[in-house]
């Protein structure tokens, strides 16, 4: 199965400066077998692959949408991080 690139995808991928790398990053969102699933990137250039639940970076991952990650720190405090480029 092929499926093609978007074209707002494709431009979005492609763009210089289009994510700012010092910053938790939401790189993806995906839906897998085991449920919806998103990539991360950190400052620090760690890529990480995340559910519901998970503890990375010094955040929980506390929902997944279709363009959004909610992620939450030690304090309680909640951010959503949208999809880089969307």
């Amino acid at each position: 199965m092929t499926e093609q690139t978007p074209a707002r995808v494709a431009a979005n991928a492609t763009r210089p400066d289009a994510i700012d790398l010092r910053d938790l990053t939401v790189i993806g969102i995906m839906r897998a077998f085991d449920g919806p699933a998103a990539l991360l990137r950190s400052g620090r250039g760690r890529i990480a692959r995340v559910q519901v639940g998970t503890q990375v970076f010094g955040v929980t991952v506390t929902a997944i949408a279709n363009d959004q990650v909610v992620l939450t720190n030690r304090s309680g405090q909640a951010q959503a991080v949208t999809v880089a480029g969307g």
